[in-house]
């Protein structure tokens, strides 16, 4: 069939020839090589794979379409070329083919209807650089190796998730932090306190043991953090499970014993290091900036700061720091970080996926090795999914008894499918009780005449906020 279609081609191209002998080499020889050349050239045009790709801004030679990010983020283009092209959006960026999902429907198509097409990682020599060679689980390949470390780290989470671990993380954590705010005088800015804080639960839940704010192991790891968004035990032997870090040490040591021999040979330290790189890592940043964000945001609304108060401090009651089971009781707390994060979506283009076969998502094909990238910042600002997608507004989240209403589809902020972030299960009950806290102990406002900056820093892989100041008046 795709002879025939071709066959007027070919019939012009004879056509082309004949008349122009002097245009044909002389030799036996050189005719052979061009009349090869061209039935070479025919047949791949003939049998090359037909595919109905995405549509998408046209690019340059050998740049693609790099030079029209230069004065703008992959997000920010990503959801205006939505306007012009659909949820489903083709470019380049030099020779690196990558589509854009921009639209709720396309986005669980791709990642959980067809998520093992969508679950592989571009392997590129930074992410291999920062991976130790893809031995993370953020940014390896998906792979047999990859779904046991996976399978490993998860287990080992909720091992630690069990008992009273994070609620005594969050009350060390809070404990420093709470304490060093307080020695504080007038506004100041809350980057570094706030880092802390979100810091010793995660080195807490890593290693069992928090920092002060003066301790160069935390400055040092504070500034590697910063500079990379910038820029680009053996308790197992004792049954004593003092931190994920234990918890992942026996959960390896048990799967030698249950699982693939083949596979877990390929497991080593070098993978729980690098496990132990995705929890720290990820968790801190994420953390740490949705934290400063969403009190940034209460600072300019005290009508919705008003409406926290009142409920933490009726949980609470005389205790000074929340616990895991006040969780449910503080839904409305919790829906303003639901609102925070979708508002300002912290890592607004995630993690790019890449396909493992040839697929289809929105009706298009996706040739296999393609790089993929969910827009969450327009997943959050579609106005066909939010009512005023620009208006903070909590009460979305919320049922009409005030409790968390079942999650809007559209808010993704931990991704969907096999990619699903590794550590969602400890970042929602985290900043829940960390901000439930914070707000036990303090009224936090803008200092007088302040103007504000609210235009996010950091470029396509993250939203940071602008440096600020606030005050904190203490409440207990």
């Amino acid at each position: 069939m795709e002879l025939m279609e071709n066959a007027p081609y070919l019939d012009q191209l004879l056509d082309f020839l004949k008349g122009k002998e002097e245009w044909l080499p002389r030799s036996l020889t050189g005719r052979a090589v061009l009349v090869g050349s061209i039935a070479g050239v025919t047949v791949y045009l003939i049998t090359k794979k037909r595919y109905n790709l995405p549509p998408g801004p046209r690019g340059l030679p050998l740049l693609g379409n790099l030079l029209e990010f230069r004065n703008a983020s992959i997000y920010e283009k990503l959801t205006e070329w939505r306007a012009k092209y659909g949820p489903v959006v083709k470019f380049n960026i030099g020779h690196i083919t990558i589509v854009g999902l921009n639209r709720i429907d396309v986005v669980m198509e791709a990642m959980v209807k067809r998520q093992a097409d969508f679950a592989g990682r571009i392997q590129l020599y930074s992410t291999l650089l920062l991976s130790d060679g893809g031995r993370n689980i953020v940014l390896g390949d998906y792979s047999p190796t990859w779904k046991l470390h996976r399978k490993l780290a998860t287990k080992a989470l909720r091992h630690y998730m069990t008992g009273n671990h994070l609620d005594e993380g969050i009350e060390r954590s809070l404990t420093k932090g709470i304490a060093k705010i307080k020695e504080m005088k007038g506004p100041f800015n809350p980057h570094d306190v706030v880092s802390l804080i979100v810091f010793n639960i995660i080195n807490n839940i890593c290693f069992n043991f928090t920092c002060e704010i003066r301790d160069n192991y935390f400055k040092d790891m504070l500034h590697i953090l910063d500079t990379f968004l910038d820029d680009f035990g053996n308790g197992f032997l004792y049954n004593d499970i003092r931190d994920f870090c234990d918890a992942l040490l026996a959960t390896q040591e048990e799967a030698c014993q249950e699982e693939d021999p083949d596979v877990m040979s390929q497991m080593s330290d070098r993978h729980i290091t690098q496990t132990l790189g995705d929890i720290f890592g990820a968790g801190m940043d994420t953390s740490r900036h949705t934290l400063l964000w969403t009190l940034l945001t209460l600072a300019q609304h005290p009508d919705i700061q008003d409406k926290l108060h009142t409920e933490v401090d009726h949980v609470l009651g005389g205790r000074e720091f929340p616990s895991v089971s006040d969780r449910s009781n503080l839904p409305y707390t919790e829906a303003v970080l639901h609102e925070s994060m979708r508002l300002h979506s912290v890592v607004p283009s995630g993690i790019p996926h890449k396909t493992l076969c040839d697929t289809k998502v929105g009706g298009y094909d996706i040739p296999k090795g393609t790089t993929v990238i969910i827009n969450h910042y327009a997943l959050h600002h579609d106005p066909e999914q939010w009512t005023d997608p620009h208006t903070f507004n909590p009460d979305r989240f919320l049922d009409q008894n005030g409790k968390m209403a079942t999650k809007p589809e559209s808010w993704l902020p931990f991704s969907a499918g096999r990619r699903v972030c590794l550590g969602e299960s400890v970042a929602k009950p985290e900043l829940h009780l960390l901000l439930a806290g914070i707000m036990r102990h303090f009224k936090v406002s803008l200092p007088p005449g302040a103007k504000v900056n609210t235009e996010p820093r950091g470029g396509s892989f993250a939203n940071i906020p602008q440096d600020y100041e606030l005050t904190f008046e203490s409440k207990v």
